[in-house]
């Protein structure tokens, strides 16, 4: 845990010494919103909080004035892929948290005449409590 810490006052150094308390507070909240249940999302939720914070010093640097076009490129080439790796590490907590499965959502659907369509949450028989009267639900919701 002070591993964690110390990386988090590192990200939230100013660019001239000392410790942005706005920073850290926000590094912590970012941690609270994300809600880790282990040891591994909590660690993720840290490095998370690191590279955010690091991005917007990055992104600050650009308010003290451009500078060399050198500067700006080299500032804007750290902003881009420290946010992109914030947007990675975002997508793995979701990975974690949900097996990497993925859901397809159909909008649109055509059903032609005579046809048959299932309207609802249906589950094969045999996976739900196993009542008769839940089975009938399922097949009065045919249309």
């Amino acid at each position: 845990m002070n591993a964690s810490l110390l990386e988090l006052q590192a990200a939230a150094h100013l660019p001239f010494g000392g410790l942005s308390e706005v920073a850290i507070n926000a590094a912590l909240a970012l941690i609270e919103a994300a809600a880790p249940r282990n040891e591994i999302e909590g660690a993720l939720a840290v490095q998370m909080a690191c590279t955010h914070t690091a991005a917007l010093a990055v992104l600050a640097r650009f308010s003290g004035g451009g500078g060399s076009e050198r500067r700006v490129v080299a500032l804007a080439s750290a902003a881009a892929r420290l946010m992109r790796a914030y947007s990675g590490q975002v997508e793995t907590l979701r990975r974690l948290r949900h097996g990497g499965d993925q859901h397809v959502r159909v909008e649109h659907i055509h059903i032609n005449e005579g046809a048959q369509a299932v309207i609802g949450n249906v589950r094969p028989r045999g996976h739900g409590s196993g009542s008769a009267a839940e089975d009938q639900t399922n097949e009065g919701e045919a249309k």
